[in-house]
């Protein structure tokens, strides 16, 4: 019986070692993962803000033209100016905070992976003690 809990508990430990270590790599991976859709998810934004502003542009062009009034000067221009630079600004904010979650993400990603091999690590050597101890009493 002292024949087969020793190799029993070594194969355990290293089964375990070796699920930590991949739950580690999965978890990293995981987080590229969530960076990339953020990342992909702002491009998306951008698309949908430049789509809403080319409209609203071409209604307020279309709008002064029924009224006689060229786009390009004055109240018109002054109105299209000002959706521009709303849109700039929204575009940029949302850079900045996708730029943050997505860093996040990757940093949350790579803690993960650390923290299970860390742990995977501790627990091997612990097992490996465990079995040092057992091994000469089970004869």
């Amino acid at each position: 019986m002292a024949q087969i809990a020793l190799p029993a508990m070594a194969a355990t430990s290293l089964l375990q070692f070796s699920q930590q270590m991949s739950a580690g790599r999965i978890a990293k991976i995981e987080g590229e993962t969530e960076a990339r859709q953020i990342e992909l998810a702002t491009l998306q934004r951008e698309v949908d803000r430049k789509e809403s502003l080319a409209r609203a542009m071409a209604s307020q062009i279309a709008e002064s033209g029924a009224k006689g009034i060229s786009a390009f000067e004055g109240s018109p221009l002054t109105i299209l100016q000002a959706d521009i630079q709303a849109a700039e600004e929204a575009q940029r904010r949302d850079v900045a905070q996708s730029k943050i979650a997505a860093m996040t993400a990757r940093a949350r990603g790579s803690a993960a992976k650390r923290y299970s091999q860390i742990g995977a690590v501790t627990n091997l050597i612990g097992d490996v003690g465990q079995m040092a101890y057992v091994a000469p009493r089970m004869k």
